[in-house]
Parts: C-alpha cells; structure tokens; sequence
C-alpha cells in the first residue's frame, strides 16, 4: 500500500489551516501499517477525543449487554432511577429504548448547557424536554449518551471512570486512555476557552459566568462545556483523552471481535447509524466515530483496513477554524479504501 497519498493529504489539509497538528494511524485487525505525526504532535500524543468518547461509552454498555445485564430493545425507563424522574422525563421517554438512545432516535434535543443551570441532572433534563419539542427522525444529540452513561451506572454501580477502568483498559488491554483531566505534558494543546459555548449560550439568551478565559491554552481538560463544567470531566458523551495506538487497539478488537453484542452494534443501521457507531459516507464500507476536536476513528471489517485520525482543530482558535472535518476524513477513508480492493467511486466526490 503506498502511503504517500496519505502524506500528501494530511499535509495537505495541514497547509490549508485545517488543524495545526494532527496524527494518523492505519491499521488492520492484526497490526498497524502507517503511523505518523504532523505539525508539533509525535506519534505517541494524546488528544481530546471529544466524542469518539461515545464510542468508549458503547464499548461500556455493549460489554454489559455481553453480561446479560442489558439489551437494545430494554426501555431506558427500566434503567433509570424513577424516584428521580420528573414527569415531562417519563412521558417523553416512555417508549424510548437503548437502541433508540444508541442511534440518536430518541426524538431528544441536540444540544443544551447543562453547566448554566447548575442543579442536579434529572431535574435540568425535566426542564430541557418540558421545553423542547420532540425530534424526527435521527438527531444527533449528547443529552442521549448523557443519558446512556447515567443508564452504565445505574445498571453496574460504577462511575464512567471506574468502568473504563474494568472494561476497555483490564476488559481489552488499552492503556493509554483516560477521561480527563489528564497529564498536561501527555496531550497536544485543544483549544483557547469555549468561544462558540459562548455563542450559543447567547443566541439562546442563556448566561453563564464560569467560562474559562479566552485566549487562555487548554491542555489536558477537554474542550466540551458539559464535560468539563458539569461533569468534572466524565460524561457518556465526551470527556476521554488518549493516543491513536489506543483508539487503533479498540478498533481492531471490533474488527476481530465474534461477541453476539458488538457485531450487532456495527451490523445494526436507523437512519444511518449503528449502536453508537455512524455509518454514513464518511465511514465507507464499515463505520466509525468523529469527534468536535477533529478526531475520528474509522475502519472496515470487510476490507480489513481503518484510521484513526486525530487533530486539535480548534487551537487556532474556535471562531478561526476553518472547514469541515469530514473532508480530509473522507478524504483519508476513501483512499484507503480504495488501496485495499473497495470501491474507489467516491474518492472524487471528496475533493
């Protein structure tokens, strides 16, 4: 496989201001073809992974369903606290099952600051759904892995650290992983505040007086609003850090795996998604995972290759990033894919 494309693509994107560090690792089940840093980052780098943090959640919760604990046709309701439940909760998840939480089929909002509120989860979630109309069809929204880790703890007593801790470090041998904060001197720099939290907060006319300051580096504490303020840095939809030999370690477990539970999880397909996986046109022939900060993660048991690409997008600056992510993402997949005996008819959609 001739690797110079790759080269030439992410250091292509690089010039154009897309990231100002990245790494790439491709692998395939049994072991890594290509790994490479650009800009100031070494190979070994740790990033915020914002959330291809969900897939460590999913990996959590589809290691309990492999317990028996769990099912995706299981009511959330059966898994949440009810004495905690407001009734606008109940009523608006009364027929939501996991699997609809998985593949953001839950008719959830997208998007709120639970940090600007400041009370307990439940009652913060009564008030977001009292307020919110139903979503159709897929949308895409955290408040639904908020949810799923809330659901992991209820089901197991432990928090989302302790269960990375049993399942994805002990469970399938990853080390270098972690919900933050984390090592400072570990992780490529990820952003400078939360100037687009701060946005959005204030077209919705929301205040909030804890922001970290402007201009300010962020190393090692994750660039997500309801991760770091609400969550002190552990939430089932953000808050992990770690290296592409990590992320590359747990995508090749899935592209080996034959456990009933995860080979459900990236067969299944709602409106383009899997259990917690996207299957759109950025994960060609397999599927994957993209995170705010400009990771992804991507791989195709059929054609047994996959990337992990990781970037600190943002410490240009939020509001001076430029492009879309899945450019250079799809740009990377579908040349792989190609290389490795798939279709190639996309590649030129994506340049």
């Amino acid at each position: 496989m001739d690797f110079n494309r790759i080269d030439s693509i992410l250091e292509d994107y690089r010039e154009k201001g897309y990231y100002p560090s990245a790494v790439c690792e491709i692998f395939d089940k049994e072991k890594t073809l290509y790994h490479k840093a650009f800009g100031d980052a070494a190979p070994d780098t740790w990033f915020d992974l914002a959330s291809v943090s969900k897939i460590i959640c999913t990996t959590m919760l589809l290691s309990v369903m492999e317990e028996g604990r769990l099912s995706p046709e299981n009511l959330a309701l059966d898994h949440l606290p009810a004495d905690k439940l407001g009734p606008v909760t109940g009523e608006r998840l009364r027929d939501v099952t996991i699997a609809r939480l998985m593949t953001h089929t839950s008719g959830i909002v997208p998007w709120y600051p639970f940090y600007a509120d400041g009370r307990e989860f439940y009652s913060v979630l009564e008030h977001v759904l009292a307020a919110s109309s139903v979503e159709e069809g897929m949308a895409y929204s955290d408040l639904n892995f908020m949810l799923l880790g809330e659901i992991f703890s209820h089901i197991t007593g432990l928090t989302l650290r302790e269960g990375l801790e049993r399942y994805i470090k002990k469970g399938i041998g990853i080390s270098e992983i972690a919900y933050g904060p984390v090592e400072p001197s570990l992780c490529a720099p990820g952003c400078y505040g939360n100037q687009i939290e701060k946005r959005m907060c204030a077209e919705r006319g929301i205040v909030f007086e804890g922001w970290r300051p402007d201009g300010v580096e962020v190393r090692g504490s994750c660039n997500d609003g309801n991760a770091y303020y609400y969550w002190k840095g552990a939430s089932g939809h953000a808050g992990t850090f770690g290296n592409s030999r990590a992320l590359a370690e747990l995508c090749r477990f899935y592209m080996n795996t034959d456990k009933p539970a995860f080979c459900h999880a990236m067969e299944a397909e709602i409106c383009g998604r899997g259990l917690g996986f996207d299957k759109s046109d950025v994960y060609p022939e397999g599927c994957g995972h993209s995170g705010f900060t400009g990771t992804s993660i991507w791989f195709s048991r059929k054609y047994n290759i996959g990337a992990v690409i990781l970037t600190n997008k943002y410490f240009c600056g939020e509001e001076k990033a430029i492009g879309n992510s899945n450019e250079f993402r799809k740009a990377v997949h579908y040349a792989l894919l190609s290389a490795a005996g798939g279709p190639d008819y996309a590649w030129n959609c994506c340049r």
